[in-house]
């Protein structure tokens, strides 16, 4: 059987259209009623609120972005293609695809991952159905964490109504965790030019999972 782990990083809104429609959003406390009250939200309160609405969107495919995707084939070393500029997602998608061509074959493999199915897979799905990229033939587009070419570790642990962040289920597993960098850091770090770090946290993310994966197999049996 042919694993590929999966782990993407994603940004927030980055055009000032998409940041455009996010404020629109953006209201005043259904609480307030009184016109003096609500001009106050608007000049003291509205801005933060419309920049913490704005990264939010990092978790939604609508607005929010790709900035990495990470992968490992089996036991192979994991790698990862990130965007270095701000209008790249589409070019880096189309690499990650291209190798999956390359190397996947036609029938697909297991694409395993943490959330994988509630996020990574329908997040990249997502994103190639806005910019326009053909997705692969044997590509999951209802992932089930629980099918036959999905395996998805927190459900695995968790369960379909309870979650768990991969950093606790390392250390639960006795597996190295994420160290100083996390998921919540990532927008800061591709501001500020730094895609190799985020690169090479994601890679770290895939080897986490592969851990994970297999300790899960060994525990459950191959037809896990």
């Amino acid at each position: 059987m042919t694993f590929l782990y999966l782990d993407i990083e994603t940004i927030p809104a980055q055009t000032d259209e998409a940041r455009q429609r996010v404020a629109l959003t953006v209201k005043p406390p259904g609480q307030m009623k009184k016109a003096d009250t609500i001009a106050a939200w608007e000049k003291e309160s509205k801005p933060a609120a419309i920049e913490e609405a704005i990264a939010k969107t990092s978790f939604d495919a609508a607005y929010g972005e790709i900035c990495c995707i990470g992968w490992g084939l089996n036991d192979e070393p994991a790698q990862s293609v990130s965007r270095i500029a701000a209008d790249d997602e589409t070019s880096a998608i189309l690499r990650f695809f291209l190798w999956l061509d390359q190397n996947c074959g036609q029938s697909g493999p297991v694409i395993v991952g943490h959330y994988v199915a509630g996020f990574d897979i329908r997040f990249i799905t997502r994103r190639a159905l806005i910019l326009g990229i053909r997705l692969p033939a044997w590509w999951p587009l209802d992932p089930k964490p629980w099918g036959a070419n999905v395996f998805d570790t927190m459900t695995a642990w968790a369960g379909v109504k309870d979650t768990i962040s991969m950093d606790n289920l390392c250390q639960a597993l006795g597996i190295p965790g994420k160290g100083d960098i996390d998921g919540s850091m990532v927008a800061k770090l591709f501001a500020e030019g730094k895609h190799e770090v985020i690169a090479d946290y994601c890679r770290g993310d895939i080897n986490r999972t592969r851990q994970i994966h297999k300790k899960m197999l060994y525990t459950f049996g191959e037809a896990a």
